[in-house]
């Protein structure tokens, strides 16, 4: 039990008074006793033990007890039982900006309104302007700032934050005072989908870099401007929190901001077992009280006795563990990537020549890039037939003559079909570089259909990895359902590589089961399918999940010469893979 996880009870329970009517002392006197428990320096549990709650101003005989039983059993009984007698959806309308608990108490009492679906209708049937505390004009900001609040609360995909993240981190580090700048939270662990983007920035002074943040004409709108931190809306009703902390307490900060929740939870049962007390403020001596400062990330990891874990691994999943045991792997990097396989041209549905596409790879670095136009069953975008597919050889020949120092592989995006038989012949197959063979329509088969179906396409001799496997479109579709493991064991025994699509929009496989197919001795490819060149900077993204999946360079093909790759792909198969080679 954390301070901020009791801090957050605390407040949580003023709410359920308040929603009961409550007397407003008592409701004020847990709001203020949250505020207290949020600023301790020394860990709650420390203060339980040693009977001293009591010591701390604004905590009183009973919420001593609260908090008391809180760290002791890890639940309050009162506040279950008063909580389980409203419906959870009256709890959700207190995220709506403007409708506090009073307000949420008049709606539920008056209007029987339980959720905040209920809420909206109400407003647009013209229900809450009849209740006197509402009327009619706070009904019609409240109907704004629903539609808002949706949209705010939607997910956004990791590649539209990230740039946006990053412009606005160098805005922040060029604030005057500014010695440290960057973003956290579930960006810098590079999820797939971000909710809000936390900025974090070290200055003794924040005044000047609050005014210099709320400056920039990115931000639509300021939904709250303090001291130490400001919220925003920017593109996209993105909502954004800038927090400043001062030099000695950045890199605690950092690590509390970055998250995610459990790490952190890991990191602080480890500090209380060595005698410290972590929180965002830096590392307490537990006996002295004495703070250490923590400026850099590093100074909190090694006073914990392990090396600094990289943010993508920060979940959770095994990390503390094999970093005390120094077993953490060296992670992939973009600079590991030589090439990529999967990309298309003019010939299906890109948006740019050959010509340009194999440009645009040179001039990103690349070693090598493959052409895998579809193939002629996906009409919606321009399918190849056979002898359209042989007929852009010529096109290849050409792109191949006009550049140097990057090899081209002729390939081909071939649809597997229902069956799990594939669009173009073995014949056919065999003339081409690379193949990828990928699942773009009748998603709705059983699970043991689409298993079967992958399956077939894993052990065609001629493939030689599975495009975005799931089939997932992030934020529109899930992915179809099959048998992952039984997947995966198909691609290891015959050494059929799985993609990690690098595509914002998809992302697919996700760091779980990239994971899991590394466990299983599966080769990944990272590409960003890109359809025009502009799109070749996704490799960023893939790389990101690739990262989150504990991949190093020797789990991926991205990374090998053009020599060793084209001497993998000629193997016949079952084609031995070597992971960590």
């Amino acid at each position: 039990m954390t301070n901020k996880d009791a801090a957050d009870l605390l407040e949580a329970f003023a709410d359920v008074l308040e929603l009961r009517g409550a007397n407003q002392f008592r409701v004020r006197a847990f709001r203020t006793a949250s505020r207290r428990v949020d600023g301790l320096i020394v860990d709650l549990s420390e203060l339980v033990a040693s009977d001293s709650l009591e010591s701390v101003p604004g905590i009183g005989k009973g919420i001593a007890g609260f908090l008391r039983e809180l760290v002791t059993t890890g639940r309050v009984a009162e506040y279950e039982e008063l909580r389980a007698e409203i419906p959870p959806g009256v709890f959700d309308m207190l995220r709506v900006p403007g409708l506090g608990p009073k307000t949420a108490a008049t709606l539920y009492s008056k209007l029987e309104i339980t959720s905040i679906d209920e809420l909206e209708a109400a407003a647009r049937a013209n229900e809450l302007a009849k209740v006197r505390s509402i009327g009619a004009k706070r009904q019609e900001r409240l109907l704004r700032e629903l539609q808002r609040f949706r949209e705010r609360t939607a997910r956004h995909l990791l590649g539209d934050v990230l740039p946006l993240a990053e412009h606005l981190a160098a805005h922040v580090r060029a604030a005057p005072g500014v010695s440290e700048a960057t973003y956290a939270g579930s960006l810098r662990r590079m999820r797939e989908t971000i909710g809000d983007l936390d900025i974090l920035a070290a200055a003794d002074d924040p005044d000047p870099v609050m005014r210099h943040f709320l400056d920039h004409e990115a931000i639509d709108e300021v939904l709250a401007s303090g001291s130490t931190k400001s919220s925003v809306l920017v593109a996209n009703n993105l909502q954004v929190d800038l927090l400043v902390v001062p030099p000695a307490s950045y890199g605690a900060a950092l690590v509390y901001f970055t998250g995610s929740k459990e790490h952190n939870i890991e990191l602080r049962h480890r500090a209380l077992a060595l005698g410290l007390s972590l929180n965002e403020w830096g590392l307490d001596e537990v006996e002295t009280q004495v703070r250490r400062p923590a400026p850099g990330e590093a100074d909190v990891y090694v006073a914990l006795g392990l090396p600094v874990i990289p943010p993508e691994l920060r979940e959770s999943r095994g990390e503390i563990a094999a970093a005390a045991d120094g077993a953490l792997p060296e992670l992939i990097e973009l600079s590991d990537i030589r090439g990529e396989f999967h990309g298309h041209s003019l010939w299906s549905d890109g948006a740019a020549s050959i010509a340009d596409m194999v440009q645009a790879a040179q001039a990103a670095g690349y070693a090598f890039i493959g052409i895998t136009d579809h193939s002629g069953s996906l009409q919606v975008a321009n399918g190849l037939s056979p002898e359209r597919i042989r007929a852009q050889r010529d096109e290849i020949e050409q792109a191949r003559a006009d550049v140097s120092g990057i090899r081209v592989l002729h390939g081909s995006e071939v649809e597997i079909l229902s069956d799990g038989a594939l669009d173009y012949d073995d014949d056919l197959l065999a003339e081409l570089d690379v193949v990828v063979a990928s699942i773009h329509s009748n998603f709705n088969q059983p699970r043991e259909a689409m298993t079967a179906r992958l399956i077939a396409a894993i052990r065609n001799p001629h493939v030689d990895l599975i495009g975005h496997p799931t089939g997932r479109m992030l934020g529109y579709r899930d992915g179809y359902e099959f048998d992952l493991d039984a997947v995966l064991t198909a691609a290891a025994e015959t050494g059929t590589a799985m993609e990690v699509n690098a595509s914002p929009e998809r992302l697919d496989l996700d760091d779980v089961m990239a994971r899991r197919a590394k466990e299983l001795g599966v080769p990944i490819a990272i590409n960003s399918d890109a359809h025009r060149p502009e799109s070749l900077v996704y490799m960023r993204y893939g790389v990101a999940t690739a990262r989150r999946a504990w991949l190093t360079a020797g789990d991926v093909l991205n990374t090998m010469t053009p020599e060793a790759l084209t001497a993998w792909l000629a193997q016949p198969k079952p084609r031995r893979w070597s992971p960590h080679r």
